[in-house]
Formats: C-alpha cells, sequence, structure tokens
C-alpha cells in the first residue's frame, strides 16, 4: 500500500484533537497521539514540527471548522445562532480546545489570527447585512458576534455532572432558547 501523506495528516490531527481536548496542551503526549495516529513520532514531526506547532494546527482547524458553519448565507441573525449553536453541539471537542487555550495560557494567538480574523470577517458580514434592514443595532457587528457566540455556546460552559447522574441534554429545546434569546437580544 502507497504512503498517503494527507491521510498520515488527517489521523494526526484527529487523534490530536481528541487528545489536546482530554488534556490540554500541557497534558498532551506526543505518543499517545503517534500511537492514536497509528504513526511514528518521527512521522508526526515531519509533519506538524513541535508539539506546539500541533496544538496551532489543531486549533486552528477547529476554527476554520467554525467559520465554516458561519460561512452559509443565512436570512436570519437567530439562523446564523443556531447553525453556531449546532456546530458546537457536533464539535464539542471544538470548545474544550479554546477553553485549554484559555487556561493554559501558552498558545501563541498570532499563529491563529489569520484564521480567527477570516471567522471574524465572515460572520460580522451576515451579521452586518443582517441587520441592516432593521435599522441601527444597538451594538456594533463584532459585540453582537461575541453576544451570539455567548448565547450559542451556553450550555458548553457547563460542567457535566457526576457519573452516577447523567446529564441528558434536551438539544432542540436547547436550539429554541437560542433561537429566542438572541431575536429578544435584537428586539
Amino acid at each position: 500500500m502507497a504512503y498517503d501523506a494527507d491521510e498520515t495528516r488527517r489521523r494526526i490531527l484527529a487523534a490530536a484533537t481528541a487528545e489536546f481536548a482530554e488534556h490540554g496542551l500541557a497534558g498532551a503526549r506526543v505518543d499517545r497521539i503517534a500511537a492514536a495516529a497509528a504513526c511514528s513520532k518521527e512521522r508526526l514531526y515531519a509533519h506538524v514540527g513541535d508539539k506546539e506547532s500541533l496544538f496551532t494546527a489543531v486549533l486552528n482547524d477547529s476554527f476554520a471548522q467554525l467559520g465554516e458553519a458561519a460561512s452559509t448565507d443565512f436570512a436570519t441573525v437567530e439562523d446564523f445562532a443556531v447553525a453556531v449553536f449546532d456546530h458546537l453541539v457536533e464539535n464539542p471537542a471544538n470548545q474544550r480546545l479554546l477553553s485549554w487555550a484559555r487556561l493554559e495560557q501558552r498558545h501563541d494567538w498570532a499563529s491563529s489570527f489569520g484564521v480567527l480574523e477570516s471567522v471574524r470577517t465572515t460572520s460580522v458580514g451576515h451579521l452586518e447585512r443582517l441587520v441592516a434592514g432593521d435599522g441601527t443595532p444597538p451594538w456594533s457587528a463584532d459585540d453582537l458576534f461575541a453576544l451570539v457566540l455567548a448565547i450559542a455556546s451556553a450550555w458548553m460552559q457547563l460542567p457535566g455532572l457526576p457519573d452516577d447522574q447523567p446529564r441528558t441534554a434536551d438539544v432542540d429545546a436547547q436550539r429554541a432558547i437560542v433561537r429566542v434569546a438572541v431575536g429578544r437580544l435584537l428586539g
């Protein structure tokens, strides 16, 4: 079987996403990532460089995924908020990665600026267009983007319950709350 560099990189990023989401940058182990990706540590380093570079690649991939979720031409700000909520529900590791990056304070944010700026520009552009017909919004589009993100990620900030009391989230009810809350925010 021929070596497929793209497939190896995909496996490395998937394994690293799981490892960093679980343990953060400081607690993640490159040997566990390599084993989960079915490649040697040498191959891993050849693809991504050091552990910090791998974390940056994983975090930037997570930001890019959010950007893709926010890139649709939405009909309303509420639709935009629900799309962000759905993305976060479907990709819980992404929220954990961001939390680890903020908590550990070791991430070189300048290395993520291009991806973050792309997500912000796309999202703010949609929000500016969506609120333009409603008169002057009470906040800037950047502030509205921050508020929508906070509302859409509200449940991801809650700690899980102990194992003997599993949390069974009603995602449909939460999605409806996001829609109504953002609508009231603009109302």
